[in-house]
């Protein structure tokens, strides 16, 4: 590849994409199960975590999920766990959950967080979470270890859900 292709290739990259409309609906019973994070935002919370494992499992109750996520520290190779509880808050399209952690921070949902999923595959074998500003996003697959291929089309689905990907975070390699 010479030079000039080189920057073409990544002009055309690196240029904005139209903003799609939000992924219309989900299939829960499909969407449920083990994820990993292979890209997202950079954000304070996650700083230095290089590869997060995130079990989402229906409950009892209707609408209702639990949510334990893993974290590997780039560090120290410590292993965290976040536990959460997460409700459909648009039920019928299941496209908009709240996250609010367990124990005593989450009492009266103190310390909770409403997301989006912007898109996913049809297999569901990645989906594209978001808070509702676009403020912060995250590129969530069934495997650990996706192609590079794979990582650059969910990053340029992001782009097209108008997410700002300038600055990616590479996890699960």
């Amino acid at each position: 590849m010479t030079i000039r292709t080189a920057a073409l290739a990544l002009l055309i990259a690196s240029a904005p994409v139209a903003a799609s409309a939000q992924v219309a609906s989900i299939d829960m019973d499909r969407f449920d199960g083990r994820w990993f994070e292979i890209a997202r935002s950079p954000n304070d919370a996650q700083k230095d975590c290089r590869r997060a494992q995130i079990d989402f499992t229906p409950q009892a109750q209707a609408n209702r999920y639990g949510i334990v996520v893993t974290c590997t520290r780039r560090a120290d190779g410590e292993v965290e766990t976040l536990r959460a509880n997460a409700r459909v808050t648009n039920p019928g399209t299941n496209t908009r959950f709240r996250f609010t952690l367990t124990g005593l921070l989450g009492v009266g949902g103190l310390a909770g967080q409403n997301y989006q999923v912007f898109d996913h595959a049809p297999d569901y074998s990645w989906a594209i979470l978001a808070l509702p500003n676009k403020s912060d996003w995250w590129v969530w697959h069934r495997s650990q270890s996706p192609s590079e291929a794979v990582r650059a089309e969910t990053l340029r689905r992001a782009r097209a859900a108008g997410l700002d990907t300038g600055e990616v975070v590479h996890t699960g390699r």
